[in-house]
């Protein structure tokens, strides 16, 4: 499996862009995904930069209904004419964070939900014999702190957002499975917890955002609430490989329990599993 973060908020050198935002491209069973597009179009730039044919993926997936991940849905469409789009069916729907000076949208365009490209997903969603989407996460273990900046609106009031419209991607290569988050605004411990009970074990690798870092507020979750999802962590058999919104400050503390077990992407990293 190759893993290739075309957009995440660093980069690993000074050629590579990088905003507030999550781009995967993997190649697994010969297959060609993109996991999220980013805030814009720059994941393009680094897919250029990289080498990776953005127009011979063959199936593309946005793991919820937030603009740093599917901001660049628009330019995918433009550069790929045969990918379908997989997107949760409620991922259109407004959705709002609080900043400090108000409340705003950060939700996805929805004019693209018109495409025609698109393929709306619920619960577990099978795609293929390797790859299964999945949305309906029902525990509440150490849920982030930081989901409580963020909303969406029920008969014109806004409320917190239940995240309903997340969804999660596991990957198959013969003997290992991979589980793709993207923020996990469930929580990873929920998250890893039903894709547990999807495949019947742990999966071999997760990889995404953790939420453990608020952009909103700019403070990452207490130390106390990170050493508890890291304890939860590591009595798994998994390895991790985070990004994003779990932040530098979480990481670190997170590698005083995992260690190895553990590792940070940028954008521009490329990564043979």
């Amino acid at each position: 499996m190759r893993i290739v973060t075309l957009m995440e908020d660093t980069a690993c050198a000074p050629e590579f862009a990088c905003e507030h935002g999550l781009s995967f491209y993997i190649e697994a069973n010969s297959q060609k995904l993109l996991f999220d597009m980013g805030q814009t179009d720059l994941f393009l730039r680094n897919a250029q930069a990289l080498g990776v044919p953005l127009d011979k993926v063959e199936a593309a997936f946005v793991s919820h209904g937030h603009y740093d991940h599917g901001g660049g849905l628009a330019s995918f469409l433009q550069v790929n004419d045969r990918a379908p789009v997989y997107v949760h069916e409620k991922a259109f729907e407004p959705h709002f964070s609080r900043k400090p000076e108000g409340i705003r949208p950060i939700g996805l365009d929805a004019a693209l939900a018109d495409s025609g490209r698109l393929i709306l997903t619920r619960g577990v969603t099978q795609v293929d014999e390797n790859l299964t989407l999945f949305s309906d996460v029902t525990g509440q273990d150490c849920c982030p702190q930081g989901n409580r900046t963020l909303f969406e609106r029920e008969n014109g009031q806004y409320v917190p957002d239940r995240f309903a419209h997340e969804q999660s991607l596991i990957v198959r290569e013969g003997d290992k499975i991979a589980l793709f988050t993207g923020c996990a605004h469930r929580g990873v411990i929920n998250i890893c917890a039903r894709a547990k009970e999807i495949i019947g074990r742990d999966p071999d690798l997760v990889i995404g955002g953790m939420h453990l870092f608020s952009p909103s507020t700019g403070k990452s979750e207490p130390d106390e609430n990170i050493r508890a999802v890291a304890a939860r962590l590591a009595q798994t058999d998994s390895r991790y490989f985070t990004c994003h919104c779990t932040g530098q400050h979480a990481f670190d503390v997170l590698r005083e329990t995992l260690g190895e077990r553990i590792a940070f992407l940028a954008a521009g990293s490329v990564t043979e599993l």
